[in-house]
């Protein structure tokens, strides 16, 4: 039955999705009202499978009144500009991101979690461990948290990420492709190109989770002015994203399919980077103690200069911390 609510959603979220982007650009002040009297909500997401439980958004908000448009975007940054120009309400994107933008003042803040893992650390055939990567060329994208956990991961194992590897900058989506040519050796990076390199006869080096930072990678934003203006709203959101994630954590069948309507990628992909991906909706302690982790990290990185405080960062108002 999921999955057939998942491919109707699809559809009109495609199409909302499409009318949206083809606007102006110009900000909103606040979620708009549609012609037959319901809350119009503009969710931002990404092309991942981890990020798809915005399309699925619009199953549970008929009951409360609220039509959902999503905005398919390139990346966490493009997502973080558009909800502080007001574009869209929401955004499905990465922590790293929200920490950065808040450190920069940008009003921001996370109001649920919504995946974990989604990351893999990958490197040629042949390679079993982390000491398998001193001299190697591995790829990352700067100030991510796949960069991050890398690092800690190298360190923990005697290997000086700065002098004993060459890291080198690289998109996620051009990873995989980056390794089976031979121009690295290794890359930490995401879904679903790290699927793609284990299916192609890569190696997954190590788990790159266990680190101070855990798995931590996606959550769900808004903006501090909506969180104080219309509260109301956000719970809301957040009750309908926690009610979509449940959704889809229950029924893996009908979250690949979905992902495989929308998005064209390849079932056996899919099924392998479903392993790889833990949906949630809370924010537990260990949750928020990790987050404060990653903020700590990006300082010793150089990304951000200062770490902003946690309450900043996220807001536990709307969700429970189980």
């Amino acid at each position: 039955m999921l999955h057939h609510r998942l491919l109707a959603a699809t559809g009109i979220t495609a199409i909302a999705a499409l009318t949206l982007t083809a606007c102006t650009g110009e900000p909103t002040s606040d979620a708009a009202a549609a012609e037959d009297g319901s809350t119009v909500v503009t969710v931002a997401t990404q092309r991942q499978p981890h990020l798809y439980a915005a399309y699925l958004y619009e199953e549970f908000g008929d009951a409360e009144g609220i039509t959902f448009e999503v905005v398919p975007m390139a990346n966490s940054t493009d997502e973080l500009n558009a909800l502080a120009t007001g574009d869209v309400d929401f955004a499905l994107m990465g922590v790293p991101t929200v920490i950065s933008g808040v450190s920069q003042g940008q009003d921001v803040t996370l109001v649920a979690s919504g995946a974990d893992g989604g990351s893999g650390l990958i490197g040629v055939a042949g390679m079993a461990s982390v000491e398998d990567l001193k001299g190697a060329r591995i790829a990352h994208v700067p100030g991510s948290s796949q960069e991050i956990a890398l690092r800690l991961t190298l360190e923990a194992a005697g290997i000086d990420p700065d002098s004993e590897v060459e890291l080198v900058s690289l998109g996620y989506a051009d990873m995989s492709d980056a390794l089976a040519r031979g121009d690295i050796d290794a890359y930490a990076g995401a879904e679903v190109n790290a699927s793609i390199s284990l299916l192609d006869g890569a190696a997954r080096v190590a788990s790159i989770y266990e680190t101070e930072i855990g798995m931590v990678n996606i959550g769900l934003a808004a903006s501090g002015s909506l969180v104080d203006e219309d509260p109301e709203l956000v719970q809301t959101v957040v009750d309908i994203h926690a009610q979509a994630t449940e959704a889809l954590r229950e029924d893996e069948d009908a979250w690949i399919a979905g992902v495989q309507e929308q998005f064209s990628f390849d079932q056996a992909v899919l099924e392998q980077a479903a392993q790889n991906i833990w949906l949630r909706s809370d924010l537990s302690t260990d949750y928020v103690s990790q987050v404060e982790a990653l903020g700590e990290q990006m300082v010793s990185l150089g990304a951000i200069d200062e770490a902003p405080a946690i309450d900043d960062v996220l807001t536990t108002e709307f969700v429970s911390g189980e």
